[in-house]
């Protein structure tokens, strides 16, 4: 089933350079779309992209529980692709006035609702192909989230070198966007629907979802750790240190390069020490490197390696872990809306750091906000099972 992780893989990395040209573009969005907005402007295109993100999940979810894996997947690269094109083509506040941040506004609604679908039925493919090492796999498909990121870092840093880069270069980034996404297509043409589910009984999904207080709790905690950590560095960096977009380019793109082999090295240890182990010994870890990274002060190369490194522990496990919480009936329905359904509180967690930050400074704002995830997180892996031991998904 080699064609199917690749392809599963191949598919969340162009869906999480979609996601990343949202990120890493925040700053010249808000001053394109959203220019008296400030802060808020900024964070405003990441919010309306993820906080969709949970419909995307239950309704792709059951898609791929009723009718495949693979007509899942078809769909949702067509939806996500489409919605990052005509991001690059829409003209600016200044051009048609309040109709620019309407328009942009609800394509991000769109993209984070196709988002949210591929991950329902590529993790959940991915998962399904594979009976060992299955914690490995997990930390290698967690990191195609990271590798999506590297891609567009890599191209937003040569971009912002150029003139002009803040009035329409920016857009060649969501135009690119494009072509990976049918790469994706063509390698999703080749993947097939995986033995377990073919052979599983089949019920109604929403039967299926007892597990789902449980893992939704460790995901809220997991992404507002994210949301204020390294999916909030590119703002931080850029509307509060007001760094050059090459500088902060150049430093988000060391943070995501760091975090595959820490994903990899996590869902590694997963295999042997359990994924809720693995999983609290990472969320322990990251808050501690976020809370030495925004007490100080001036980011350099080497506080961007150890907190790259740190924060992305935890999540590493995510992929196997929710995958071995689901019954087969149910599993993409359950994995996508774990995964996504956190985003209905996590999706604000920049909007509660600006918020926040009213009352103490903006660095301080972010670390509590952070620790919070990280208790979250903690409490939800606590009271569930360890599933590398106990799981619906057969291990050889």
């Amino acid at each position: 089933m080699r064609s199917n992780f690749i392809g599963a893989y191949l598919s969340w990395v162009m869906d999480s350079y979609d996601l990343g040209a949202v990120v890493i573009t925040a700053t010249i969005l808000e001053k394109v779309f959203y220019p008296t907005f400030g802060l808020l402007g900024a964070v405003l295109p990441i919010i309306f992209t993820v906080v969709s993100r949970p419909l995307g999940g239950l309704l792709f979810g059951m898609l791929a529980d009723l009718q495949g894996r693979k007509k899942a997947l078809i769909v949702t690269v067509l939806g996500y692709s489409l919605s990052i094109g005509l991001t690059g083509l829409l003209p600016g506040y200044y051009q048609i006035g309040i109709l620019a941040p309407v328009i942009v506004s609800l394509l991000r609604v769109v993209q984070g609702m196709f988002i949210g679908g591929d991950v329902s039925s590529s993790f959940t493919l991915a998962m399904e192909s594979v009976s060992s090492r299955r914690g490995l796999y997990s930390g290698l498909m967690q990191s195609g989230t990271l590798l999506g990121f590297v891609l567009v870092d890599l191209l937003f840093t040569n971009l912002a070198r150029s003139p002009g880069f803040a009035v329409n270069g920016w857009r060649v980034i969501y135009f690119v966007g494009v072509i990976p996404a049918i790469l994706a297509l063509v390698m999703r043409a080749k993947v097939s629907e995986p033995r377990i589910y073919l052979e599983a009984p089949k019920q109604y999904p929403l039967k299926g979802l007892s597990p789902l207080i449980q893992t939704l709790l460790v995901m809220v905690g997991f992404w507002v750790m994210i949301y204020a950590g390294p999916q909030f560095i590119p703002v931080y960096l850029g509307e509060v240190l007001h760094l050059k977009p090459q500088v902060y380019g150049l430093l988000a793109l060391v943070m995501n390069v760091v975090g595959i082999p820490s994903m990899l090295f996590s869902g590694f240890l997963s295999d042997f020490v359990g994924r809720k182990a693995m999983g609290i010994a990472g969320v322990a870890v990251g808050l501690l490197t976020a809370i030495w990274f925004y007490a100080s002060g001036h980011p350099s190369l080497l506080s961007m390696v150890i907190f790259g490194f740190g924060i992305n522990l935890a999540s590493a496990i995510t992929p196997s872990y929710l995958a071995e919480r689901f019954a087969t009936f149910s599993r993409a329905t359950g994995v996508g809306f774990s995964y996504n359904g956190a985003f209905i509180v996590a999706g604000f967690t920049q909007l509660f750091i600006s918020q926040l930050s009213g009352a103490m400074p903006v660095s301080m704002s972010a670390t509590v906000i952070l620790a919070v995830g990280a208790l979250l997180s903690m409490i939800g892996l606590a009271i569930g099972p360890e599933t590398l031991k106990v799981s619906t998904l057969p291990t050889s």
